[in-house]
């Protein structure tokens, strides 16, 4: 067995027995367990910078700080201010039956946690799950990419003795990923492909374990015939280009009504050249190869590549022309700067293309008109949503995220979160001298009678 196999099963072990001394974390506890991992957090920002460029090869300082590190700070802050009302038991109502019986929903933890966080954002995907986990109550074990090892000695540094008796993190390769899934959690968080994600769901299944799966997909930006063209020119290219498309609702393909197709490759063209900073790169070779073998395919089949920015380096943001359903790239997700343009003529053929494929993580509507974008929302399902913008529907702290279908399942940010780590105990409490027992086991005549005119007459 590795080492890092064996760390695992201490950690799960120590922490499940950590669980069963101690069920109850206070609210105390977590408050100060929150703000202690925010501070770390807050003292690391330019190790982790650092850090992050080095696993990237070059990550620009805005994917790390902005994209990566400020949402994770966000959410941190958010759950250790929400957490206190989130917490209060709720009180529910009962019938007849139940009187003079109170009736409440208590928020308590589930146990202990595992989160097996990707490489594309090696901080938020880590620690924005684990805010909420740790908000509910629970231990803490996080998975952490093996392609961000200098990333991974930074976040170890964040942990002090005291956040270690709730928080840990484990790395290593495939092999722990697949124990680390086959481990009977209390609850399990992915965030990865769909491939891989259905091998975590049959791992969790084994042992019965709660799964929340984020898993992306083609999430399509659409220009309707109003959209103002400038504007989604602009938006499309930000979503596109942030940490170079590795994202998992970055824009994966445009439909753009035939009548705007020259003016937006126009307009998305102007904007990407005015670009002075250099791009974040593909994180790595294989990653590169990837991307490599999705655009030489599309070209063989009749594409044609627009390069936004000269140079041919791997990050290049790139158009591609004349793509049809025969290609790859109109099949896989991209996870990186390509950008397959498509046209359509009417919306109703725009909606059909949609929905004849896997249900997407994000949906990306351009329009001036309301009747316009509701018109598709309506029609064509995803996990979130965003009218004339994008990336942004994620960053809002308070709104839950998550997938639908193909794209995954559970969800995580607002109380969304903290209810997705949450056991929800129904709790009725009966005075003890009320005879309701009594009344029904002797089947009371007196008793049937009023629930009869309560309730069983027409």
């Amino acid at each position: 067995m590795s080492e890092q196999l064996c760390v695992l099963d201490k950690v799960f072990s120590q922490f499940k027995q950590a669980h069963e001394r101690e069920p109850i974390m206070s609210l105390v506890q977590r408050k100060q367990a929150l703000l202690t991992l925010k501070h770390a957090l807050l003292d690391a920002q330019e190790p982790l910078i650092a850090a992050a460029s080095e696993d990237f090869g070059y990550r620009e300082r805005f994917d790390t700080l902005v994209s990566d590190i400020l949402p994770t700070i966000e959410a941190l802050e958010y759950c250790r201010k929400n957490l206190a009302k989130w917490a209060k038991p709720e009180k529910r109502q009962g019938g007849f039956a139940h009187f003079p019986s109170s009736l409440h929903v208590h928020y308590e933890a589930k146990g202990v946690v595992g989160v097996v966080s990707p490489w594309n954002y090696p901080v938020n995907l880590a620690l924005s799950p684990l805010a909420f986990a740790l908000a509910a109550g629970n231990r803490v074990v996080v998975k952490l990419s093996e392609y961000t090892p200098a990333v991974n000695q930074v976040l170890k540094t964040l942990l002090s003795s005291e956040l270690k008796r709730y928080v840990a993190f484990i790395e290593g390769d495939a092999q722990v990923g697949a124990e680390f899934s086959a481990k009977p959690w209390d609850h399990l968080v992915f965030t990865g492909s769909a491939h891989i994600g259905k091998k975590v769901m049959r791992s969790a299944a084994e042992n019965l374990t709660p799964v929340t799966l984020e898993l992306g997909g083609k999430s399509p930006a659409v220009m309707l015939p109003c959209a103002q063209v400038n504007h989604a020119a602009t938006q499309i290219a930000f979503g596109k280009s942030t940490n170079a498309g590795q994202i998992c609702v970055a824009p994966d393909f445009v439909l753009v009504h035939t009548s705007q197709l020259d003016s937006f490759i126009t307009c998305i063209k102007a904007e990407v050249a005015q670009l002075g900073h250099r791009p974040t790169k593909v994180i790595n070779q294989a990653q590169a190869n990837r991307l490599k073998a999705l655009k030489e395919d599309a070209l063989s089949k009749g594409a044609k590549a627009l390069e936004l920015i000269n140079g041919g380096d791997q990050h290049v943001l790139t158009l591609l022309l004349n793509v049809d359903d025969s290609m790859r790239v109109c099949q896989e997700e991209i996870f990186g700067p390509l950008l397959p343009i498509q046209t359509y003529e009417h919306i109703e053929d725009a909606c059909a293309a949609l929905k004849a494929q896997p249900k997407p993580l994000a949906l990306y509507l351009f329009a001036t008109k309301r009747a316009h974008w509701q018109k598709v929302s309506e029609q064509v399902q995803s996990g979130t949503l965003a009218v004339n913008d994008t990336l942004m529907q994620v960053s809002a702290t308070d709104l839950p995220f998550g997938g639908v279908g193909a794209s995954g399942f559970g969800q995580y940010h607002g109380i969304e979160g903290f209810y997705t780590f949450s056991h929800a105990r129904s709790v009725l409490k009966t005075p003890h001298w009320w005879p309701r027992a009594k009344l029904l086991l002797h089947r009371s005549p007196w008793l049937l009678k009023i629930v009869t005119w309560l309730y069983l007459k027409k």
